[in-house]
């Protein structure tokens, strides 16, 4: 199972992140059919927030000025022999949630950022897929 070897949002490195969750969904009829578009993919971070949270990610979550705040940001996986198994570029993504959790039983702090990917590029063993949404635009 790969794990994150380096995660760099909106110039941030993230330490500490243990997991990470790409999903990407295409709407479904009751009849199992296609119903619509896909939707922006969604990548979740789990960080475990020893020491302090990440403030750059939540200074971009709440977007001082009201505006959208479009980010870049790379995620390396790498498996249990520290060989790099996939790279995650997202090219235009912006912080859709962030949160600060307390597991019960736990000591530790777990901070989830959430973001939501118009534009990214899935590359591992030689290969590479890009996955764009149209409607997604940097022009906010």
């Amino acid at each position: 199972m790969p794990i994150p070897k380096s995660v760099k949002i909106a110039g941030a490195d993230i330490d500490e992140v243990h997991g990470v969750n790409v999903s990407i969904y295409t709407p479904v009829g009751p009849r199992g059919d296609y119903a619509g578009r896909t939707a922006a993919a969604t990548v979740k971070l789990y960080r475990r927030a020893t020491n302090t949270p990440t403030s750059e990610m939540f200074k971009n979550a709440t977007n001082e000025d009201g505006r959208l705040n479009i980010v870049t940001g790379t995620i390396v996986l790498e498996n249990s022999k520290r060989k790099e198994t996939y790279t995650i570029e997202m090219k235009q993504a912006f912080i859709s949630g962030w949160q600060i959790m307390n597991s019960a039983g736990e000591g530790d702090l777990v901070e989830l950022i959430t973001l939501q990917v118009g534009e990214m590029t899935l590359s591992g063993d030689g290969k590479s897929k890009n996955f764009k949404v149209p409607e997604f635009s940097n022009a906010a």
